[in-house]
């Protein structure tokens, strides 16, 4: 068979592996990126709406204490019917201790929506109705704040300040007049508001987002690694089993060519001669019964060879219905061949074991291994198979008094390509089991597997 140099494709797949594990951690670095921005977007949403509301109500308590610690107590009865000197002692105070740059208009209403008191004299007197807002604020005597609207009439005066936020609360005159306090503050106030919870906190953010980047690129590549890896495993594995096969097919033809062909052949020269013999025996002596009876009986003998044989390699290709024929006659039909050779033999196995199909089929896989090379490779001249059943674990015991081998010709052999146990090996550790060989030179082998029932 001629060698064909693969190294060109070998290198085309790895890279392919490598190709598939580059755009895995792309992705996986992509996919961190993404996390991160919706994290800081979602956060700069959260914190900005809270720090809105707190801005907002900072803006209300502050107008609380200015109405009712400063304007109240200054409020007059006679602000009620426009009475000058009221008015102007008022509109003093308010210049003096409310308006400021971030408050830029106070108004006093009347329950039925009249303006008593503003520090624009245009809207002193006028009539413009309460809105419902402001009217259940009255009624409750709670304060509450919106975004004014500078549309409506009376904030007709206001629009050229921009956006403006109103807070409003009732106060009381000394003769227990509900009027409502209202104050129109620049909302650029609580836009800085904003900005100062930002500023503190923004750099929190971006380091803890950036950390979190930084920590997420070495568990990529080091994910990129374990992948790659499991390829390299993987597709050794499956080299491996390929290899396997391939043996056991070039197995499979040597001992048909070997074995049954050669005492087929056999028969069929022995039948043919005798064949020749009987039909010239009126032309020279006669043939004797008895070296007729002996050639036919030792035609049948090489025969029913022949038959033991190809019925051996039908079981190890194709394995009975484990479960329906037991593991016990399994296993004896894997020791029938030893016995026919001279090898002395001994079963200790129950009839079903409690395994699954799959398991089941493992350990017959594994006894079979471990038996072919007890006869075939150990030379041994006395076979012991037990398997017990304990807990949820089955367990099987495989000796032999063969010739043994040490750790260097067992390696040597794996590099020959006898690595039909390390393949089994693998199988059984996925499905959760042990497989254990304990071997030296002249003092035979040991094989060990336990798996799971299930």
């Amino acid at each position: 068979m001629t060698a064909v140099d693969d190294s060109g494709g070998q290198a085309r797949h790895h890279g392919a592996d490598r190709s598939l594990v580059g755009r895995e951690v792309a992705r996986f670095v992509a996919a961190g990126l993404l996390a991160a921005c919706l994290i800081g977007v979602g956060t700069f949403l959260v914190v900005s709406r809270d720090a809105e509301q707190q801005a907002v109500r900072h803006a209300t308590d502050i107008t609380q204490v200015e109405g009712r610690g400063v304007v109240q107590p200054a409020l007059s009865d006679a602000l009620l019917t426009g009475e000058p000197g009221a008015i102007a002692s008022l509109d003093h105070l308010v210049h003096q201790r409310i308006l400021s740059p971030d408050v830029v208009r106070v108004k006093l209403w009347s329950a039925a929506g009249d303006v008593v008191y503003s520090d624009e004299p245009r809207l002193i007197g006028r009539h413009f109705g309460l809105p419902a807002g402001e009217t259940k604020a009255l009624q409750n005597g709670v304060a509450a704040a919106d975004v004014s609207n500078l549309s409506e009439p009376e904030n007709q005066y206001e629009q050229g300040f921009g956006k403006l936020l109103q807070v409003y609360l009732p106060v009381h005159t000394p003769g227990g007049t509900a009027l409502l306090f209202e104050t129109y503050q620049r909302y650029t106030a609580i836009s800085q508001y904003q900005q100062s919870v930002w500023s503190s906190f923004l750099p929190v953010l971006i380091a803890g987002l950036a950390l979190l980047f930084i920590v997420q690129i070495p568990l990529s590549m080091r994910l990129a690694g374990r992948l790659r890896s499991s390829l390299a495993q993987r597709e050794a594995l499956l080299e491996r089993a390929i290899n396997a096969s391939e043996q056991e097919r070039r197995r499979i033809a040597r001992d048909l060519h070997d074995g049954v062909v050669q005492k087929l052949a056999a028969v069929s020269i022995s039948l043919g001669a005798l064949t020749r013999r009987l039909g010239a025996r009126r032309v020279t002596e006669p043939v004797s019964a008895d070296g007729v009876v002996r050639t036919v009986d030792e035609a049948a003998a090489e025969t029913r060879e022949a038959m033991r044989d190809l019925r051996t390699l039908i079981v190890e290709i194709a394995p009975p219905n484990l479960l329906a024929g037991g593991i016990d006659n399994a296993l004896r039909d894997l020791l029938e061949p030893l016995a026919a050779r001279g090898v002395s033999t001994r079963l200790d196995a129950p009839h079903h074991a409690g395994l699954s199909k799959p398991m089941t089929t493992l350990v017959f896989r594994v006894a079979q291994e471990a038996l072919r090379n007890a006869g075939n490779h150990a030379h041994a001249q006395h076979v012991e198979v037990r398997l017990r059943h304990g807990g949820d674990r089955v367990r099987l015991e495989v000796d032999d008094d063969g010739r043994g081998f040490s750790d260097s010709e067992l390696e040597t052999r794996r590099r020959e390509g006898h690595v039909g146990l390390s393949l089994l090996g693998d199988l059984v550790a996925d499905a959760g089991g042990s497989l254990d060989v304990a071997s030296s030179p002249g003092k035979g082998t040991r094989v060990v597997v336990e798996v799971p029932c299930q």
